[in-house]
């Protein structure tokens, strides 16, 4: 029963973090209207969380390492609480942007957090189990977080999508202080420097990508910050990211090939729900539901994963998931122009069933094989990878999107741009990951 709680609070949690961002996706129109938002603040009401969410992920997975999970669990959902109370109460551009920046720290310590509790409380099989759930809630999030962002946004409002959040982190607080271990840690070696960088390094990459008006200089300073960066990790005897991490080959295609699966999936996630309402002409609500079934089925195939892995392998798995992603992305460019949902659900289904088979490997390949002193930080570095995954994917949406103001061809043109992440990651993950676990 101990288990299962624990497993719980690490699935709601990792939840959380995902649901609202697909809340945001189904209420921006609304929230721009409310508060008066000019286009550039409400970008940066995402992109303040973006830039927190990825620049802290790296030093709170190390922190859980030093600290102990439990305790840094706690602050998490703390900050995450507070935050969304205060995001919901927001009545000016300056206060949704910075809550929303606060919020987006609470995220990047509860998602590697929550990956980690689940890596060092199971083993084996139920470890396999274990991170089929997780793979599951991830993927699920999105889409059900599009469903509740437009409900409210239709029917209440867009604040109650962010209220909600306020009593399930108070519940789970309760649970967590009851339930997960304390854990006796070393808290004299955190490495200041390394941290610092790391944070700077992460946010500098991703404003660079996303958010900035001269890209090239932020992107130039992010480089050379990064590359001060690894230099520390290799100097400091206890590195706020060991390298050693990446010694794996296995490893470090897991990474990479998550990077560009994200890059891909988020593509999907953010321009369905805008053709299901501009071009079909649906309100954020009913665009919601036509996400649901798609949600439904990655639910279902996500929990299966792990037997159909027992009977035709890991490998395979992975690279069947991959293709599936591949084909509904060629698939979905193919309809661009059709005013029919009947003829764009399929293609959402096979996505779900092809996002549910790759994320369930990749996560183990990249979480898989660690001593517990450093799972934090490698399940810092696998979601920080996800989410500048994430970043990269908005980010080139925008630069193939340009000045297109025809909701077909931008369709067509990202889905493209999807469809060629995809078999990047394909190719990525065949030689190093596959290539590596056939020798």
């Amino acid at each position: 029963m101990r288990k299962m709680i624990i497993l719980w609070l690490s699935l709601i949690g990792a939840f959380l973090t995902v649901l609202d961002t697909g809340i945001v996706f189904t209420g921006t129109v609304k929230i721009a209207a409310d508060l008066h938002l000019s286009a550039a603040q409400l970008s940066w009401v995402q992109l303040s969380y973006a830039l927190t969410y990825a620049g802290f992920m790296l030093l709170a997975g190390k922190l859980g390492d030093l600290y102990g999970r439990k305790k840094l669990f706690i602050i998490g959902l703390l900050i995450f609480g507070v935050g969304s109370l205060m995001i919901g109460a927001s009545n000016n551009a300056a206060m949704i942007i910075g809550f929303r920046a606060f919020q987006g720290i609470g995220a990047a310590i509860i998602q590697p957090t929550s990956l980690s509790i689940i890596t060092d409380t199971f083993e084996d099989e139920e470890l396999k189990k274990a991170i089929g759930y997780y793979s599951a809630v991830v993927g699920a999030g999105a889409a059900v977080g599009i469903t509740v962002g437009g409900f409210f946004a239709s029917f209440v409002s867009w604040r109650g999508g962010f209220f909600v959040n306020v009593p399930i982190a108070l519940i789970m607080i309760l649970l967590a202080q009851k339930y997960l271990k304390n854990e006796e840690r070393d808290v004299s070696r955190l490495d200041l420097i390394g941290s610092l960088l790391s944070v700077v390094a992460m946010g500098s990459l991703t404003y660079g990508i996303d958010g900035s008006s001269n890209p090239e200089t932020v992107l130039l300073i992010s480089a050379f910050l990064w590359i001060v960066f690894l230099i520390s990790q290799k100097a400091v005897k206890n590195p706020m990211m060991p390298l050693l991490i990446f010694k794996s080959r296995e490893r470090f295609g897991a990474y990479v090939g998550s990077l560009l699966f994200s890059a891909a999936g988020v593509i999907f996630w953010f321009y369905i729900p805008q053709f299901l309402q501009l071009k079909l002409g649906n309100n954020p609500f009913v665009a919601g539901l036509e996400m649901v079934p798609m949600s439904i089925f990655l639910f279902i195939v996500a929990l299966q994963v792990r037997k159909v892995t027992k009977q035709i392998g890991n490998n395979a798995v992975m690279i069947l998931g991959l293709l599936l992603v591949l084909l509904s992305s060629i698939g979905l460019s193919l309809v661009s122009k059709s005013s029919s949902y009947l003829i764009i659900l399929p293609f959402t289904l096979t996505f779900g069933f092809g996002f549910a088979f790759a994320l369930t490997p990749l996560t183990f390949s990249a979480t898989n094989n660690l001593p517990k002193n450093v799972s934090g930080a490698a399940s810092g570095v696998y979601n920080t990878t996800r989410q500048f995954g994430a970043a990269l994917g908005l980010a080139l949406g925008t630069c193939f999107v340009g000045n297109l103001s025809d909701v077909s061809t931008i369709f067509k043109d990202v889905m493209n741009l999807a469809s060629v992440l995809s078999l990047m990651g394909i190719l990525f993950v065949l030689v190093f990951v596959i290539r590596k676990k056939s020798k």
